[in-house]
C-alpha cells in the first residue's frame, strides 16, 4: 500500500532530472512546475490517505487544457508514468505516483453558474466546497458528495452518492457534458449531442479516458434543508440500526439518509444517522420515527443551509491512514447487521467505521442505459472504513477491513463502489462493478481514447486491444 523504496531504478532515474530538463517544462507550462527539491513539493504530493507516501519526479500544476496536453507530451518524451490529481480524495492514492509525473488540477477550481438555465460549469480541479458555494449563492444545487474537499470530477466519474441522492439521483446522472484532454493531447467533448458514448462512459467509468478540464451539470433549486446528526449509543444501537433499515424502505423522495457505525473512546458502539430532508416543514413523520429509536443520546438535526449540511462530515485531509472495502447489497437482514456490530466491536479501538449509504429514491428512476454505473439495483452501499494513525498497525487494520467486508459478501449484488476501492482490488471486482456487457463497452471506449493505457492509476479498465 505504501510507495516503492526510493532506491528503485525508476526513482533513481527520475530523481536525476536536472534544472535544464525541468526548465523545458517550465517554459512550456502556464502553471507551476514542482521538482523534488522545490518548495511546496512535499505538500503538493500529499493525498487524503496518509497510508500513501509516494514521491513523483515532477508535479505539473496546470492552468488549462494546453497545460494538460503539454504535461502529457513531457511525460511521453521522458517515459514517465502519469497520475492525475483533482481533489486527491481517492483512498487508493491514485492521484500520486512514484517517480512519475502528476497532472495536478488543484489550481483549476473556477465554478460558473447560469442560474436562469440551471447549469453549472466547473473546472477539473474544483472541489465540492467550491461547487456548492457557487451554486448555493443562486439557491441551486446538484447532488454531490458529503465531504467538501472531495474533487467534483473524481466523485462524478465514479458515480457519486451523497446527501441528495434520493432527491436528485447520483452525481453522474446530473452530468450534462465534459471537456477532456486525452493522453495523446487531443481535446474531446462529451455531451448528449457530441460523443454521447463517451458521456455514457464518464457517468461511472472513472478517470480512464482523459483528464477532465471542464464539467457541466444540471442544477436544482434548494434554499434550505433539515439535517445534521442523530447519535445513538449503547445497547440500543442494533435496534436503532434496524429501525433505520425498516424506515428507509418507505422513505419519501425528499429525504436522503445514511448511517455510520463506530465506537466511541470508551469502546461503546455508536450509530450516527445523517438525514437530509428537503421537503416542506421541519419535523416530518419520518424524522420523528428516527428520533424515537432506542439509544438516542444527541439530536443535532435542525433546519440549516445545504452548505452547513455539507459540513456534517468533515474529516481531516492527509491525517489518517485508511483502508476501505465494501459491497453493494439489496437488503440488510438482521444476520448481517448483527455481524457488522460484532466486527465493529472486534476492532477494539476508534477510529474506524462502517458506512451504510441508502440508494432509495431517484437513482431508481433513471434510465440505466444512460450511465455506465452498475449498482442501480442495490438498496445500500456498505463500506468498511479502517482508519488509524500508527504505521505499526497497518497489517492489523487492513486485515480487519478485509474480514469485515468478507462478512458482507454473501449479500453482495455487484463489485464494489469504484470511488472507495483500494489499489489492490482484482480486475474481476472492477468488471463486476459494471457487469460484463458494460465492461466490454467501456473497454472499447478505452481503446478509442487511451489505447496504450497511460491513465492506469485508477480502477483500471484495460483497452480492448
Amino acid at each position: 500500500m505504501t510507495s516503492a523504496p526510493s532506491g528503485s531504478l525508476l526513482w533513481t532515474m527520475n530523481e536525476s532530472f536536472d534544472d535544464g530538463t525541468l526548465s523545458e517544462l517550465r517554459r512550456s507550462l502556464a502553471g507551476a512546475v514542482l521538482g523534488t527539491r522545490d518548495p511546496g513539493y512535499d505538500l503538493a504530493r500529499v493525498s487524503f490517505n496518509a497510508l500513501i507516501d509516494r514521491r513523483p519526479a515532477v508535479i505539473a500544476r496546470c492552468l488549462g487544457s494546453e497545460d494538460v496536453a503539454t504535461a502529457f507530451a513531457f511525460a511521453q518524451a521522458h517515459s514517465l508514468p502519469v497520475a492525475v490529481r483533482g481533489g486527491g480524495h481517492n483512498p487508493a492514492g491514485h492521484c500520486v505516483c512514484d517517480g512519475g509525473l502528476v497532472i495536478d488540477l488543484s489550481l483549476m477550481r473556477k465554478v460558473e453558474v447560469d442560474g436562469q438555465a440551471r447549469i453549472a460549469r466547473a473546472q477539473g480541479g474544483a472541489t465540492w466546497l467550491d461547487f456548492d458555494s457557487a451554486t448555493q449563492a443562486s439557491g441551486l444545487v446538484t447532488p454531490g458528495g458529503v465531504v467538501g474537499s472531495t474533487g467534483v470530477a473524481g466523485l462524478t466519474f465514479g458515480g457519486g452518492i451523497g446527501h441528495l441522492t434520493a432527491q436528485h439521483g447520483l452525481t453522474c446522472d446530473n452530468l450534462l457534458g465534459a471537456e477532456l484532454v486525452t493522453p495523446d493531447g487531443r481535446r474531446a467533448r462529451a455531451s448528449a449531442d457530441e460523443n454521447p458514448e463517451l458521456l455514457w462512459g464518464l457517468r461511472g467509468g472513472g478517470g480512464n479516458f482523459g483528464v477532465a478540464t471542464r464539467l457541466e451539470f444540471r442544477l436544482h433549486p434548494l434554499e434550505r434543508v433539515v439535517g445534521g446528526r442523530l447519535t445513538f449509543a449503547g445497547p440500543g444501537v442494533v435496534e436503532a440500526l434496524r429501525a433505520y433499515r425498516d424506515l428507509v424502505a418507505r422513505l419519501p423522495r425528499d429525504l436522503s439518509c445514511e448511517v455510520v457505525l463506530a465506537l466511541d473512546e470508551s469502546l461503546v458502539p455508536v450509530l450516527i444517522v445523517a438525514p437530509c430532508y428537503t421537503g416542506s416543514g421541519n419535523d416530518p413523520d419520518e424524522l420523528r420515527a428516527l428520533r424515537s429509536a432506542p439509544g438516542l443520546v444527541h439530536d443535532g438535526v435542525r433546519a440549516h443551509s445545504f452548505l452547513a449540511q455539507q459540513h456534517v462530515f468533515n474529516p481531516g485531509y492527509g491525517v489518517d491512514r485508511n483502508y476501505w472495502k465494501g459491497h453493494f447489497v439489496r437488503e440488510l437482514p438482521d444476520e448481517l447487521l448483527d455481524d457488522l456490530l460484532r466486527h465493529m466491536l472486534a476492532l477494539g479501538r476508534p477510529p474506524g467505521q462502517i458506512l451504510i449509504e441508502s440508494l432509495h429514491g431517484a437513482p431508481k428512476d433513471i434510465d440505466a442505459s444512460t450511465a455506465a454505473v452498475g449498482f442501480r439495483d442495490a438498496a445500500f452501499n456498505v463500506s468498511v472504513m479502517a482508519s488509524w494513525l500508527d504505521p505499526a498497525r497497518d497489517e492489523q487494520q487492513i486485515a480487519w477491513a478485509r474480514e469485515t467486508a468478507a462478512a458482507i459478501e454473501p449479500w453482495s449484488v455487484s463489485g464494489g463502489y469504484i470511488n472507495y476501492m483500494q489499489a489492490d482490488e482484482p480486475i474481476e471486482r472492477v468488471r463486476a462493478a459494471f457487469g460484463a456487457p458494460a465492461f466490454e463497452r467501456l473497454r472499447a471506449l478505452k481503446q478509442q481514447y487511451d489505447p496504450i493505457n497511460v491513465l492506469n492509476r485508477n480502477q483500471n479498465i484495460p483497452p480492448r486491444g
